[in-house]
């Protein structure tokens, strides 16, 4: 694994597997990474105020990503958000209003990934 400075990251997507492997990889990086399946629950659980990136499914049930954004952003909250996608192609526009510093489409490669929450969390 390439050798990073520790980051906390805060991931909400609703594909177990795809959520918890991602989990396993950011802290096999040496990451603290927080994983949450549900948009709604992330909103009331996640330690967002002490996250250095957030990783944001587009679409997730209770609340999808761009709705978790602006709901964070209206209480004043300017963390990076990074937000993985099936469809990213036609939610450029979208995602640049919500305040993403990029979007993904899944599957994302792990030097892609790694790339972008270098130029997240600096």
């Amino acid at each position: 694994m390439p050798s990073r400075s520790k980051n906390k990251i805060c991931i909400a997507d609703d594909d177990k597997a795809f959520r918890e492997s991602l989990r396993a990889f950011l802290e096999a990086c040496g990451d603290q990474a927080e994983a949450i399946a549900r948009g709604d629950e992330f909103l009331l659980r996640a330690d967002v105020q002490n996250a250095d990136c957030l990783l944001l499914d587009f679409d997730i049930p209770g609340a999808g990503g761009q709705q978790i954004l602006e709901r964070l952003r209206a209480r004043g909250l300017t963390t990076p958000a990074i937000v993985l996608t099936t469809n990213g192609k036609r939610l450029g526009a979208r995602l640049q209003k919500a305040g993403v510093l990029k979007g993904l489409s899944k599957p994302v490669t792990d030097e892609e990934l790694l790339l972008w929450l270098e130029k997240a969390c600096g």
